[in-house]
């Protein structure tokens, strides 16, 4: 680098940095990245390019490119007219959206599908092969509503894993023997969310409620005109399915401020369950029942400081703490009059990482630039450190 080129850099850098005069009237509600976004855990967060794009109605008006080369994302949104367009690439996920003032829409998606076509055939027999193999195909719709002083949101999604669908046809001069076979893992969720973002002042809120709905299944059939007894349709389940149900409330309280910083305290809570479909084994011997329930703690706490109209630090800290039940009930041989009924409940109480991250935003005319680096520092508050790996991130946004 030339050293006048490096010397004009430096020189707008320490101009910024150690401006005399901060502002007086700090403005928090700037354009984050995505660093931000998960750092933060109170719902009274300054604006970031991930929030807005899972709000979509607040992509509305907004006009920018953001991209960030460590969480692997790059996102565009242009105006016209009344409405508001945009597009995301979010680590191997598209997104395309639309925001009105009123409402706001989009579409998420990640497809990995495959087929195979496999034909043998000589001069005493054929068989023929159709595959089709989804590796992860998952879809995500988000509906974003402003209701005066609150803000309404609803997601629904589906995803594939591990699905096969297989058709093959075998025939000789004896006859022909068919066979398919499909397995499938799918996985349905949906969410409902309120919060008063719109109209916080110090204190700020979300609450609402999700669900899923988790299922495994081997769907396989042969029918055979060379021998009937090879004849069969068999269908079995995985032993890990699922109805989940969640209900969560979230809550930040600015506790102190100054004219440059704030500071923000609160909880994330949720209680949950598992409820797992009972399982029975072929030989009608045994069935199984399962029940999860859970308890979720995360205090966090941010704080924000605007140096000057440039620049902007911010760090905070969350935990998790994590309270958890399980039932097991299980009867052996129940086709019988010596069945064993076997009964198992245990209780559990975890403390997760502490998550320590800390940023910096500069801002100068219509380009801003973070970066930031987070660290999990502890496995127990009575353990001291674990040594785990640091995490960094940049990211740059361009507003039109």
């Amino acid at each position: 680098m030339k050293p006048k080129l490096l010397l004009t850099m430096l020189s707008l850098f320490f101009a910024t940095a150690f401006a005399e005069n901060p502002s007086d009237t700090a403005n928090f509600n700037v354009l984050h990245g995505v660093a931000y976004y998960n750092a933060t855990r109170t719902p009274g967060e300054a604006p970031s390019v991930y929030r807005n794009l899972y709000t979509p109605y607040l992509m509305y008006g907004s006009n920018f490119v953001a991209l960030g080369p460590s969480y692997s994302y790059g996102i565009a949104s242009y105006s016209s007219d009344a409405h508001t367009s945009f597009l995301a690439f979010l680590n191997g996920t598209a997104m395309f959206g639309v925001a009105t003032k009123s409402l706001g829409f989009s579409i998420a998606f990640d497809i990995d599908e495959r087929l195979n076509f496999l034909k043998e055939k000589d001069a005493y027999h054929k068989e023929e092969t159709t595959e089709i193999v989804g590796a992860g195909n998952t879809i995500t719709l988000r509906l974003a509503i402003p209701m005066q002083s609150i803000d309404f949101l609803a997601t629904a999604g589906y995803s594939q894993s591990s699905d096969s669908l297989a058709m093959s046809e075998y025939a000789d001069n004896d006859g022909k023997v068919k066979k398919d076979f499909h397995r499938f893992g799918q996985h349905f969720s949906g969410s409902a969310t309120f919060t008063n973002k719109p109209s916080a002042k110090d204190f700020s809120w979300s609450t609402g409620a999700s669900a899923s709905r988790y299922i495994r299944m081997v769907d396989s059939t042969l029918k055979s005109t060379i021998d009937s007894d090879d004849d069969y349709d068999r269908t079995s389940q995985g032993n890990l399915n699922y109805l989940y149900a969640n209900l969560f409330y979230n809550f930040g309280y600015i506790v102190l401020r100054s004219e440059n910083a704030r500071v923000h305290v609160g909880n994330n809570a949720s209680v949950y369950t598992y409820l797992y479909d009972r399982l029975q084994d072929k030989d009608n011997l045994r069935k199984d029942f399962y029940l999860q329930g859970n308890i979720s703690l995360t205090p966090h706490i941010f704080a924000e400081y605007a140096l000057n109209e440039n620049w902007m630090i911010w760090g905070g800290s969350y935990y998790n703490w994590s309270s958890a039940a399980y039932r097991e009930e299980y009867t052996e041989l129940y086709k019988t009059e010596d069945e064993t009924k076997n009964y198992l409940t245990r209780f559990s109480t975890k403390t997760g990482t502490v998550y320590v991250s800390t940023g910096a935003l500069f801002r100068y005319k219509n380009l801003s630039l973070e970066a930031s680096i987070q660290s999990g520092l502890y496995n127990n508050p009575f353990r001291g450190f674990s040594g785990s790996a640091m995490l960094y991130d940049f990211s740059g946004i361009v507003t039109f």
